[in-house]
């Protein structure tokens, strides 16, 4: 309460009337009227004081209106300069880490999309080398039959021919081929097969080692996926505090315009008023959803990275089975029926290891898009709190 002396509220009152006078403060609502109970005093008393003594008790009413008005003005602009200071600390480094994200998933896209091309040709390759393997097979089961249709008798020979019983070891010979034609073509077929057997090894290979390098393709992805996940878990966090933050501005502003109220001030003039009309303009708030669909995306990324990975260890080992010697050139049904199960395996978790990197490119161009989202919206806050 301001103090008044009692020489200035004797100076208020004069004999037989009533004099009242205020420190004006805005238009009727800053200025609070000097009590308008009049006290007499005697005409004695009245006479002794001089008009400079009025004069300087509504001087001093005057200037205790405006430390008042100046300190309530102080006070109103200190609480909305900490909710400011607040946003600042909570919503500044926002961009960077969103930014880290972006790099991250933006790792995990060429990279799985590369996994996804390398798996891809892996299974490509592996159906190429089954296809060439049946080829191979039915080759070799031509050959048998010619090699027993060669160890017959002339008369078994010829009896054979007649029958037609060997129609698959004459096919694109003519009905009256000999023992010499169909030696010519067990040759000409041996070729073939021997040249068909080095181009499926060959095929073996090159799926074994796309296989390989899937393997290291989808363990980046499982990483950069992993490292996003975590990252974007904090950032939600960081994200919320954030946007309390901006909340608590916004009743800050509507509580500093309630303050001033009575005060002969323009908001639009105060610089405080100013700084955080400019914030919330730019701030406007996070989408935490968003960013819990960025965090989703790339543990589910670096799930089926992850899977991709085990697939593709897996598969590089059952191609390389499939491919060895002790496999390839084993006799026998069960070890024909084993190579085959053995390339069938590879070929499977080739389909697999592709599938898992092709999930895991499309999930992080998801999670892409919408950390640049928030990241533009960061960017424009983040340079209005510097």
């Amino acid at each position: 309460m301001r103090k008044v002396s009692i020489i200035t509220l004797s100076l208020v009152m004069l004999m037989n009337s009533g004099v009242v006078f205020s420190a004006p403060r805005k238009a009727n609502k800053r200025r609070n009227a000097v009590n308008t109970n009049t006290t007499s005093v005697t005409t004695a008393n009245a006479t002794a004081l001089e008009e400079s003594d009025v004069q300087n008790a509504m001087e001093e009413l005057e200037i205790n209106e405006i430390i008042e008005g100046q300190t309530e003005l102080g006070v109103a602009s200190s609480k909305l300069q900490e909710k400011i200071n607040a946003v600042k600390n909570s919503c500044s480094g926002i961009k960077k880490d969103l930014d880290s994200i972006f790099g991250l998933n933006v790792a995990t896209t060429v990279v799985s999309g590369v996994g996804t091309l390398t798996s891809g040709g892996a299974l490509t390759t592996g159906i190429i080398k089954s296809v060439k393997d049946k080829k191979i097979e039915e080759n070799k089961q031509q050959s048998s039959d010619i090699k027993k249709l060669l160890e017959m008798s002339d008369e078994e020979f010829d009896q054979a021919i007649l029958s037609g019983e060997v129609s698959n070891v004459l096919d694109g010979l003519p009905s009256t081929a000999t023992k010499e034609d169909i030696e010519k073509k067990q040759t000409a077929l041996q070729k073939e097969i021997d040249k068909d057997t080095k181009l499926s090894q060959t095929l073996g290979n090159v799926r074994t080692g796309l296989m390989a390098g899937s393997i290291a393709t989808s363990a980046v992805s499982t990483g950069t996926s992993i490292a996003s996940s975590i990252n974007a878990k904090k950032l939600a966090e960081k994200m919320k505090s954030c946007n309390n933050a901006i909340d608590e501005l916004k009743m800050a502003k509507s509580q500093f315009l309630s303050d001033i109220d009575d005060l002969d001030v323009e908001p639009s003039k105060s610089a405080v008023y100013t700084k955080a009309d400019d914030i919330l303009k730019a701030c406007k708030g996070y989408d935490k959803d968003n960013i819990k669909q960025v965090q989703t995306m790339s543990t589910a990324s670096a799930v089926t990275s992850g899977i991709g990975t085990a697939t593709s260890i897996a598969g590089t080992i059952t191609s390389a089975m499939a491919n060895s010697k002790n496999v390839r050139n084993a006799e026998g049904d069960e070890a024909e029926k084993k190579e085959k199960n053995l390339n069938l395996a590879s070929n499977i978790m080739a389909g697999i290891s592709t599938g898992t990197s092709g999930a895991s490119t499309v999930l992080s161009a998801i999670s892409i898009s919408k950390a640049k989202k928030d990241s533009e919206m960061a960017e424009e806050c983040e340079n209005i709190l510097k």
